[in-house]
């Protein structure tokens, strides 16, 4: 059994976690809750649970300010939010995962899953970089989940993002490459658009690693290291209009 704490403000979202997860197939044993974002700390240091339930908006401090005061995460954590701003999406690019309020059962199912496949990371890198974009900065480094464990990689070397189905292939200046198991749209809603474009339902391009632009009926864009990427018809003009003003 996965021996689980949970922290959240609000006592009916408490109750409510702990009798969903008495209702789907998941191995989790909630051994402690609380309400109080001052108490957490030492109650995940008394009982040393293997996964964390926690609240991200809760009063004298939310649950990035309460990971921050650890030393060591030797937890994994799943966030839980009512809020579906765009910038929480970075939680998920990030190998860290979250709940939506109301919570559902499959979406609790498949964070669990992710827990025990392995799938999940949560570091302090992690929580800095996922902290810069809901307090509107602007993301500088994503943390990518693959086969091989966790790729902390510059925002700024990334030449191109190809969409295969479910996967998206992330093409770095280097000439490494990174598959992941996110959709091209979770990525479009965490880059800057000032940076990069959505030139084809298919891929998303650094503006800055474009070398050069073929004219045609939609057009195509050589990158730097000389992949060659067609732009939808739609987006021509778009795209032209910003070549000013990179």
């Amino acid at each position: 059994m996965i021996r689980a704490i949970i922290i959240d403000d609000e006592k009916h979202c408490i109750t409510t976690l702990k009798h969903l997860i008495q209702r789907v197939d998941v191995d989790v044993d909630i051994i402690a809750s609380t309400q109080s974002s001052i108490d957490a700390k030492e109650l995940i240091l008394r009982l040393q649970p293997q996964l964390v339930f926690l609240d991200i908006e809760m009063p004298v401090k939310n649950g990035f300010e309460l990971l921050e005061e650890f030393d060591t995460l030797f937890f994994e954590t799943i966030f839980t939010t009512a809020y579906d701003q765009y910038a929480i999406k970075a939680l998920r690019v990030s190998a860290l995962d979250y709940l939506l309020k109301p919570i559902e059962k499959t979406e609790l199912e498949t964070a669990i899953n992710k827990y025990k496949n392995k799938e999940m990371y949560t570091t302090k890198a992690q929580l800095a970089q996922v902290q810069k974009i809901t307090t509107g900065k602007q993301l500088d480094t994503l943390a990518l989940s693959t086969i091989d464990g966790l790729n902390f990689v510059k925002v700024a070397d990334i030449m191109y993002l190809e969409a295969t189905s479910c996967y998206t292939s992330i093409f770095m200046a280097n000439g490494q490459k990174f598959t992941l198991s996110k959709t091209l749209s979770t990525f479009e809603e965490i880059l800057n658009p000032e940076q990069f474009f959505r030139a084809h339902k298919s891929f998303i391009i650094n503006l800055k690693s474009i070398k050069q632009y073929i004219r045609g009926e939609g057009g195509e864009v050589i990158m730097q290291n000389g992949s060659i990427i067609n732009i939808s018809r739609n987006k021509k003009q778009e795209l032209l209009d910003l070549f000013t003003k990179v």
